[in-house]
């Protein structure tokens, strides 16, 4: 970004989160050329200069995030920017002077359908363009090596306030560092990305909030979800003086999950569950084997969240 910054002579800051989201190594060899292209095409497409920015009264340094997430069998991946967001109609424009669509054709679109067509070889709205994207490489390289992953690529944008690429990848057989909890007697996994703390809570420090149970921890309020219910699971008759509670993140959103114990930290591989499980608890991400033959299901925190 050090360099982006000189070379477009702008004013930039990058932001990241889910730097231990966990991928299939060859995933990750190949996700590299997709996700710097994303990253200078917000950097010199996104963001506006210095005296644009001033003008419209944002920061004089522009914002570039680029956070990372599981969600079930998939990993997100999204790049977004606080820059000038696509111009919808200057795309549509575009595309008629192409001739790829024709006027009349060009008038019948959706929004979503005009984006969709920056992921078209070598197409750009870019008045002046610079070595900086990539000279005749699009975003239909990036669509083309997404895919070729088994994921897909989207797009979210809104003029004058930034545009979201959104990348989603199948895990397919991902090796992830987990904690394993008990609950009800039962072995679960959750993925040690997604943790943020573990912390023993007095039952008599749980409040209600909009009929919500909550604890205040290090200032903040956050949510608690009792997982024996969640999971078809009915209380223990006897409540416990101090829940243990695993509080996890998706992003800036903190959550603390209470269990029943803890046993530790394990890596497992994630296995499918196909169609061995009821859609409807979509809290399930998947299974795993444990050393001894046991099988122990994984959590998926972030729809928890």
């Amino acid at each position: 970004v050090r360099d982006l910054s000189k070379k477009l002579n702008k004013k930039m800051n990058l932001y990241m989160s889910g730097e231990d989201t966990e991928l299939d190594r060859t995933v990750v060899d190949e996700l590299g050329d997709p996700l710097m292209h994303l990253l200078r095409n917000s950097a010199d497409h996104g963001l506006e200069s210095a005296e644009v920015r001033a003008e419209r009264g944002k920061p004089e340094a522009g914002s570039i995030f680029l956070d990372a997430y599981q969600e079930g069998n998939n990993v997100h991946i999204e790049v977004r920017d606080d820059g000038n967001g696509i111009d919808v109609e200057a795309v549509r424009a575009k595309a008629i002077e192409r001739g790829t669509v024709t006027p009349e054709q060009a008038s019948l679109l959706s929004d979503k359908e005009v984006i969709d067509m920056l992921f078209q070889p070598s197409f750009s709205t870019a008045k002046v363009v610079t070595d900086v994207s990539g000279r005749g490489v699009g975003l239909d390289v990036v669509k083309s090596k997404i895919e070729a992953l088994g994921g897909d690529v989207s797009v979210k944008t809104k003029l004058g306030e930034g545009t979201t690429f959104s990348v989603r990848l199948p895990l397919t057989l991902a090796i992830i560092q987990a904690l394993m909890v008990v609950v009800n007697d039962e072995k679960y996994a959750i993925a040690l990305g997604s943790i943020d703390t573990i912390e023993s809570i007095a039952t008599s420090d749980v409040k209600y909030v909009e009929a919500r149970e909550v604890i205040t921890l290090r200032e903040n309020v956050i949510p608690i979800i009792r997982l024996r219910p969640v999971l078809g699971i009915e209380e223990e008759d006897n409540q416990k003086d101090v829940l243990t509670v695993v509080v996890v993140k998706k992003g800036d959103q903190l959550a603390g999950l209470v269990v029943d114990d803890l046993i530790g930290q394990q890596e497992v591989v994630i296995k499918s569950l196909g169609k061995y499980i009821n859609c409807s608890t979509r809290v399930i991400s998947g299974a795993t084997i444990l050393g001894d033959g046991e099988v122990a299901l994984i959590l998926d925190a972030n729809i928890l969240i």
